[in-house]
């Protein structure tokens, strides 16, 4: 018999008060009705296995002339405790401004929804770092165990993170002990490198396109799994100055990197930041640690709110550290580039057009407005000789409120003194940023910007003037971007995934509810789903697929909640049903949200 057709499944035993283990019988470890709390959707070019994949799913869709061209699909829940749950779904609106809510009641006739949310704008942002000059702003371990190397990427140099380095112990009672690869600042945050203040310092990773080039070099994992981590402000910045951080912390742990290690050579990955929590672990705290450095710093907030603000960092990062076999080798990246969601209010499929730009240039003015900082054939510059004030004038599809406005900096002819008005009819216009935009970045082109913050201005019209640049011959920019709100944001022609918590529920109670969007006055509802609300603190586990089959060795996978209390977990499997062996059991600390845990079977016979 080979490995594929023997037998394992995951235990978790749940501790009491007192420290005395419950009995882990399967039967009332995983009741069959709580399965539904951990499934993964399926998705094409997914390379880290899926819990308990949908096998049917319906589609709600309108009918008749003049129909809505909505696709809605209600997703699993997935378990918060035990008073609440995280709803998913996905909806398809075909390129048009959508909203939608969650309808959830005890019975089918619901009677309660969650507040209405806009489906996030397209995915038309770019941020590309090739690392052929340097690292930019990636750190990776404790600050520097990331190095650059000038030669030998998939296109000149590249960035190299090698083991030994230290453990960060931050989530132990969550995801447990890991090990910072490489980060970067993509928001506000900018304690030992400079941010790139994507989206004006708030950027909106949700179902963000990543992609990467990766290289083991004699990778040896040890169980540990490459991915990507995302970290936010739960506050985004609004704490009164000399008050405690709060911060929430996600994995992303439905697709891992580690695979394509493996080979010893350049191997591109690419991947979706999917917004379905089956997708994801909350990291956790740790208590102890906490207590010992007199601190309380790390929160649950929800999937959506963290991949919606993502303003403190992101990594790619190793979770499941073993302290006792860490992992050796080191791991290359290159080209690296993520597309995000586009809030520019002067983007076109926001609403944005431009009426106006200054004559004789050869590059087109688009390209301001086109999602890329910067690149070729990405910026704009100026007639040769340029001569002061150069204008260029944008509209807004409708009264707009502008927060926020970004100028980033042609890569080779800077603009330096800048200035941008506003306008509510075109006759009056009102100074709101009157600066200069840096010449250059030491960290390269993405970091060379200004940022004007904390604007509040209604605009119909926006004017940006370029008063002098750092070179005779041209003046140019590379993008520039504009934030606040009363847009009509178009969507994208693809599907979306969509969460919401719902709280202040009964334990023990069953809830029904469903996706609900709406777009152009039309409501589309997905299917009705069912709930129920954990009423003990008994743990939850489902088991996931094998995976990484050899001769002698397997990686097995599974999800668990241990609803607020301690638990340990293991995984059973042999030969047959009745098993007989199992790995080592493990501490799985009191968070209240589904995470992944794996074990690497090793000795096996055929």
């Amino acid at each position: 018999m080979s490995w594929r057709d023997r037998a394992f499944r995951v235990l978790a035993v749940g501790l009491c008060a007192a420290g005395c283990s419950r009995s882990p019988d399967l039967s009332e470890s995983v009741p069959v009705a709580d399965a539904t709390a951990f499934p993964g959707p399926a998705e094409a070019g997914s390379r880290g296995p899926a819990l308990l994949r949908e096998s049917a799913v319906t589609k709600a869709r309108g009918s008749g002339p003049g129909c809505s061209p909505l696709e809605v699909v209600t997703y699993p829940a997935t378990s918060l405790g035990l008073a609440a749950f995280s709803a998913n779904g996905r909806v398809q609106p075909h390129g048009q401004a959508t909203s939608y809510y969650f309808e959830y009641g005890a019975t089918a006739a619901y009677g309660q929804r969650t507040p209405t949310k806009a489906v996030p704008p397209r995915l038309t942002s770019h941020y590309r770092e090739p690392w052929d000059t340097g690292l930019g702003a990636w750190r990776g371990g404790a600050g520097e165990d990331l190095s650059f190397v000038p030669t030998g990427g998939v296109s000149g140099g590249f960035a190299h993170y090698a083991e030994p380095t230290t453990h960060d112990y931050n989530h132990q009672d969550g995801i447990g002990i890991l090990h910072l690869v490489q980060y970067w600042y993509p928001g506000t945050f900018d304690a030992d490198a400079p941010t790139a203040a994507l989206g004006g310092a708030d950027p909106d990773m949700r179902d963000a396109k990543i992609h990467v080039a990766v290289r083991g070099n004699d990778w040896q994992p040890h169980g540990t799994e490459l991915l990507w981590w995302s970290q936010v402000d739960i506050d985004h910045g609004a704490l009164a100055s000399g008050v405690e951080f709060r911060r929430s912390n996600w994995a992303h742990t439905g697709f891992v990197l580690t695979d394509a290690l493996f080979s010893g050579t350049w191997e591109s990955v690419d991947y979706r930041l999917f917004n379905d929590t089956t997708d994801w672990t909350y990291a956790g705290t740790n208590r102890e640690l906490n207590e010992e450095l007199d601190r309380s710093v790390y929160f649950y907030s929800p999937l959506d709110d963290v991949l919606g603000h993502l303003d403190i960092d992101v990594f790619h990062l190793l979770t499941f550290v073993d302290p006792y076999n860490t992992p050796t080798g080191s791991i290359d990246f290159d080209d690296f580039e993520l597309t995000y969601r586009n809030h520019s209010l002067l983007a076109p499929s926001n609403g944005g057009s431009l009426r106006t730009f200054p004559a004789g240039s050869t590059d087109d003015p688009a390209a301001l407005t086109d999602g890329w900082r910067n690149g070729p054939g990405k910026m704009w510059r100026s007639a040769p000789s340029p001569q002061a004030p150069m204008e260029i004038v944008y509209d807004f599809a409708q009264l707009v409120t502008v927060d926020r406005v970004q100028l980033h900096q042609h890569a080779d002819s800077p603009s330096k003194d800048v200035e941008v008005l506003a306008s509510t009819d075109g006759v009056t216009w009102t100074t709101i940023v009157q600066d200069v935009v840096p010449e250059a970045a030491e960290a390269g082109p993405n970091f060379a910007y200004l940022l004007a913050k904390d604007l509040g201005t209604p605009a119909r019209m926006l004017k940006v003037r370029l008063l002098s640049g750092y070179q005779a011959d041209y003046w140019g920019l590379g993008e520039i971007e504009v934030f606040g709100s009363g847009a009509a944001m178009l969507t994208d022609d693809d599907w979306y995934r969509l969460n919401g918590d719902i709280t202040g529920l009964v334990p023990g109670q069953t809830y029904h509810y469903r996706l609900a969007a709406v777009s152009e006055g039309k409501t589309v509802l997905g299917q009705d789903r069912t709930f129920v609300v954990p009423g003990t603190t008994k743990p939850e586990v489902a088991t996931g697929a094998a995976t990484r089959i050899a001769a002698s060795s397997a990686k097995l996978e599974g999800r668990l909640n241990t609803l607020g209390a301690e638990a340990s977990v293991y995984f059973e499997y042999g030969a047959d049903p009745s098993y007989g062996l199992a790995t080592e059991p493990l501490r799985a600390g009191p968070e209240i949200t589904p995470r992944t845990f794996v074990g690497a079977l090793s000795g096996l016979t055929a």
